[in-house]
Order: structure tokens, then sequence, then C-alpha cells
């Protein structure tokens, strides 16, 4: 007798989709991945698993720079292989007000928060993805997700920073058209500025 076969089980494919307050612990994971010193100097805090609790916590809430309101992720595989931060540079100040009066954020110059982007400009914070889905072009994706978003917000403008010893990635970003302006010292570490006309696009 011949044995029935099972059909093959469809993968679902990949979604860039909002971010919700239940993934929380897996954004803070790659935003922690992507940010390296900085997240110290957003939560305010020298202890790593105090520094993930705390912006654990501000992902979940709302009105803030790392809120899940500001992030895109990629869903791959029932995981969320890449996010993204992206806010109007009109709004940063706003955002980071929260994180700033934070209950119990150490004062210390070294956790200042640096302001990263300007009026008139839709900010790329942060772009992550996961190790065990790189070169799967789920960067470039969420890049253009970010870019298409911003034009539909009315944006004309976009912008980010990238460390400046990482040549790797500002070469991707200056073939995607974006050209430094500026050089920014956050954490101790020199960025660059980048921003792209997409009014254009």
């Amino acid at each position: 007798m011949k044995a029935k076969t099972q059909p093959d089980q469809q993968q679902p494919a990949p979604q860039i989709r909002p971010a919700r307050p239940e993934d929380a612990d897996q954004i803070v994971s790659l935003l922690v991945q992507a940010i390296d010193d900085i997240a110290y100097s957003l939560a305010g805090e020298a202890d790593h698993e105090r520094t993930l609790d705390i912006l654990r916590d501000f992902v979940i809430q709302e009105n803030n720079r790392i809120s899940h309101q500001n992030i895109m992720v990629m869903e791959q595989d029932e995981q969320i292989a890449g996010m993204l931060v992206a806010y109007a540079g009109d709004d940063a100040d706003q955002l980071d007000q929260p994180i700033i009066d934070r209950p119990g954020r150490d004062q210390d110059e070294r956790y200042v928060l640096v302001k990263e982007t300007r009026p008139g400009e839709y900010y790329l914070d942060t772009l992550s993805v996961s190790e065990s889905f790189q070169g799967r072009g789920i960067g470039r994706a969420l890049m253009a997700a970010f870019e298409q978003h911003a034009r539909r917000l009315g944006h004309t403008r976009t912008a980010l920073i990238v460390e400046q010893d990482n040549e790797r990635a500002r070469r991707l970003y200056e073939r995607q058209g974006y050209i430094q302006d500026d050089v920014l010292l956050i954490g101790g570490h020199e960025y660059y500025h980048m921003i792209k006309s997409i009014s254009d696009l």
C-alpha cells in the first residue's frame, strides 16, 4: 500500500510590520547588537542587565525615542529577523525627554544624550538584522521600507549616522545615495551624520 505523503508546508512570507509591545525582548536584543555602547547612554546606566530592563520598558511604553510606535520589524519564520527605529527629527527633543527624565537616571556626563538628528529630516535611528538572518537582503528591505514610510509621511530628506571606522556600512549607505554632512561625538566615538534627498525618488 502506497503511503500518503503530506503536501509541503508553505513557509509564511517574510513581512515588515509595525512593532508591538510583546516584541520588546527580541527588539532590545537587536537594538543592543546595533548600538553597542550607546545603549548605556540611552539607559543612563552602567550595569548591563539593568540597561536591558530599562530599554525593554521604553520599547513597551509610548512616546519616546525607542517606543514600539517608532519601530518596524521584519518577521520571518515566526521570529524578528530585523528591525529599525525611525522618527522625525522635529520630534527628537520631545521623544528624548522621557528618557532624560527617567527616575534614577545616572547624571554622569558620559550618559548625556546627544541629539543625532535635525528638524526637517526623517531619521533612521537604528537598523539591525539578526546574525542568523544576515545575508538575505533583510537590511536592504528595511531600508527601502524606511524611505517609503518617510515619503508617505511627507518627508523629503532622510538621515542616519554611522560610526566613523565602519567603512563597510558607510560605503553601503553612499551607494544608496547618502552623503556625509557632519561628524558627531557620541559615547566617546565619532559618527558620520549622513543625509539623502528622497523628494525626487
